[in-house]
């Protein structure tokens, strides 16, 4: 049994703190508190306690179920050492990590995988839908590999996090028998949903066309790379769209990127949104990825490159924010931190109020969670306990300081424990930092 006061819960009740009791791996009971409680046999949360008290204060700190990163590409991650991108751009990118796939190994992938895994769910990432490359272009055993590697790590971290696996297919020949029978052989391993990116296809409309027979076929959702681009023409989100009406397959079909959409003129793009939100379309937006390779060819004035965010919010589309690639040829940067993605986010579609602050810790668990049918996700009575506290005391002071000190709770245990300190050149400076600290 874990037993916690003064837990701040913001997702639920942002002025409220909370007592929750988990029993066997569930919250067995989460109450309002009258008040801030003090009582001496709560130990406050430390790293040296975790998992040798079951009676914690979290001192007011913020718990948010475990966060859900929903677009990543754990098979590229780290290797931006091993693949140049010279000039930014994303067919660069494309190109030469095509050319240098041949020379990864099992191992290799899986090094990156699991780096990538781990450092997500220390940072509290507890669900990630991860894209692996599946060209048709290339050697079939090179093209199982790293989807056979991915499907072994998922097996291999289950006891700590859910993977889900999804086989970004590219280059098929929709004329190839050859090329349908790879691909049923890749569904058939035991993948979670198919991926594409059919706006990059030599016939997109055909492709699309493909993607969707499979998916019913096999009963599986579609999640889709799709008009990454910063060509208003490029939009095959429409026949995406139609295509998810026509074939019965409203809310289980994702569209990832959209960057067109936002190079759109605003009566297309209303047209567009409009479609999105007919087919129940999810929304999965990858700002740090879309600010680092779009608007490349612009001169003056570069374009941020990200989706209209608030648009299709607005409209009452879900959509998420997720980390796309880690330190590789496509973005150089990032550490599978889906609250800087957060932060990046809040930036890039000017969400800075209380209110949207908000909305973004649910685009980042609750709105991923409702694309994916993860089911009896979230801090309710009943629900498998799942949750991430941060060193922070607020919503507000989560994106202000993206405290470090986090502590990760799944599957009936602690799974990761973060903690830092801070001292400062004397004790008497360290004294007043300490006494000028506030809540934010």
């Amino acid at each position: 049994m874990l037993h916690f006061i003064n837990v701040h819960l913001p997702l639920e009740d942002r002025s409220s703190l909370y007592e929750v009791i988990i029993q066997e791996g569930k919250y067995e009971s989460i109450k309002k508190q009258d008040d801030y409680r003090e009582e001496d046999t709560f130990i406050p949360l430390k790293g040296e306690h975790v998992g040798k008290t079951r009676k914690i204060d979290c001192e007011g700190r913020v718990m948010l179920p475990g966060l859900v990163d929903m677009h990543m590409h754990l098979d590229k991650a780290y290797s931006f050492n091993s693949v140049p991108n010279e000039s930014g751009t994303l067919e660069e990118a494309i190109h030469n990590y095509d050319k240098l796939t041949p020379t990864f190994t099992s191992e290799i992938l899986r090094q990156r995988m699991i780096k990538a895994s781990l450092e997500a769910l220390s940072y509290g990432t507890t669900t990630i839908r991860t894209h692996i490359d599946f060209s048709f272009t290339l050697p079939e055993e090179v093209a199982f590999r790293g989807l056979e590697t991915a499907l072994e790590v998922k097996e291999e971290l289950k006891e700590f996090m859910d993977i889900e696996v999804a086989p970004m297919f590219s280059g098929i020949d929709v004329n190839d028998e050859a090329h349908f029978e790879r691909m049923r052989k890749a569904i058939e391993l035991g993948i979670d949903a198919i991926g594409g990116a059919p706006h990059l296809a030599k016939e997109p409309e055909k492709e699309i066309e493909l993607l969707f027979l499979m998916a019913k076929t096999y009963d599986k959702p579609l999640d889709l790379h799709t008009d990454e681009s910063d060509d208003p023409d490029r939009d095959t989100v429409i026949s995406i769209a139609e295509q998810t009406v026509k074939s019965d397959m409203k809310g289980r079909v994702v569209v990832d990127h959209l960057c067109s959409l936002a190079a759109m003129t605003e009566d297309k793009a209303h047209r567009v949104i409009e479609l999105v939100k007919e087919a129940d379309l999810g929304v999965v937006t990858l700002p740090a990825v879309n600010m680092y390779l779009q608007g490349r060819g612009d001169e003056g004035i570069v374009r941020r490159g990200t989706t209209r965010i608030r648009e299709l919010k607005a409209e009452g589309i879900r959509v998420a924010t997720a980390s796309d690639n880690i330190h590789d040829p496509f973005h150089p940067f990032g550490k599978a931190d889906l609250i800087q993605i957060g932060l990046m986010t809040a930036y890039v579609a000017h969400m800075g109020t209380r209110g949207e602050q908000h909305d973004l810790l649910k685009m980042m668990t609750h709105v991923p969670a409702s694309i994916l049918g993860l089911r009896q996700y979230g801090i309710k009575e009943g629900h498998p306990a799942n949750f991430v506290i941060f060193n922070a005391q607020s919503v507000e002071g989560v994106f202000t300081d993206i405290p470090s000190t986090r502590y990760v709770f799944n599957r009936h245990r602690w799974v990761s424990v973060t903690e830092t300190s801070k001292r400062l050149a004397t004790h008497s400076m360290t004294e007043l930092w300490r006494a000028n600290q506030f809540q934010i």
